[in-house]
């Protein structure tokens, strides 16, 4: 009796150890029961449960995030037409299709963390996207010089999205959210180049600014120039119009007459003492034979 009782005390010890473990799909996850035989059938969507009771084979969760996630892919790609290494990143935004989810969690072994069985998403896209991104990118990016990449980067980056965008789409359990080239590192011959054209173009308008100076400069000194000439000959028309008129004015009996006028006042002055009358009758008739 003793050891029938302790028998039932152990089974029912085991049974209680053996309630099903309290799990979690977290919020942006989706998972799957794996038992003995493999995975349950149905995805397992975000919620809160427990397993079912288990005395040998215990079921586990298995989890697999289904948010947008982000990946940068560094490459170096030799250029055919430069024959010279560029680098660059690419950088995307993915996330799982939701018809995808069950071959995901067939084909992907989970990994064992802090939150249980979880398939990481990082494991997956380079299981199925990473090569053939990388392989796409250097194939669509091969076709330009370094310098077209340089000059056309915002059409070119568009052609690679599209291309890019329909090849995941088609052939990886993923659909791009975004896509693009970042952080382009050109040779240190393009950049050199890139650098002494810009110092040339800069010279270039600082020489043509200096030109407008001097232009501006020269053409002022004209006009100031021509302004001086205009007036040096106003003045010297102006300074002959008066010589010839005094010319004209100044006859033989405007002269005898000026002199008479001299003479009568040196003779009405006090401090004249004599005028010969001889001199003023003969200046007086030379006055009216010139008039």
């Amino acid at each position: 009796m003793k050891k029938t009782l302790g028998m039932l005390a152990i089974l029912s010890m085991a049974l209680v150890g053996c309630v099903g473990e309290q799990v979690e799909v977290p919020p942006g996850s989706v998972g799957k029961i794996m038992g003995k035989d493999g995975y349950r059938e149905g995805i397992v969507n975000t919620s809160k449960f427990r397993l079912d009771f288990c005395i040998q084979y215990c079921d586990q969760l298995v989890t697999m995030g289904v948010t947008d996630f982000p990946m940068e892919e560094s490459m170096e790609l030799f250029m055919p037409k430069d024959k010279l290494v560029m680098r660059f990143d690419l950088r995307l935004t993915l996330t799982p299709k939701p018809e995808q989810y069950e071959s995901l969690f067939s084909r992907i072994p989970p990994t064992t963390t802090g939150a249980g069985l979880v398939i990481p998403s990082a494991m997956t896209y380079v299981t199925y996207a990473q090569q053939i991104i990388r392989s796409e990118a250097r194939e669509i990016l091969s076709e330009y010089t370094i310098n077209e990449v340089a000059s056309s980067r915002e059409a070119i980056n568009v052609q690679l999205t599209e291309a890019l965008t329909k090849t995941i789409n088609e052939r990886t359990p993923y659909m791009v959210r975004y896509l693009g080239i970042a952080d382009i590192k050109y040779p240190d011959v393009i950049t050199n180049a890139q650098i002494a054209a810009a110092e040339r173009r800069e010279a270039i308008q600082q020489e043509e600014a200096e030109l407008e100076i001097s232009k501006v400069q020269l053409e002022r000194l004209l006009q100031e120039t021509r302004l001086q000439r205009a007036i040096d000959i106003e003045i010297a028309q102006a300074s002959a119009e008066v010589n010839r008129i005094l010319g004209d004015s100044v006859t033989p009996a405007y002269v005898t007459y000026r002199q008479l006028d001299a003479l009568q006042a040196i003779a009405t002055s006090e401090n004249t003492k004599f005028v010969p009358v001889e001199m003023l009758s003969s200046m007086a008739a030379q006055f009216m034979v010139t008039k």
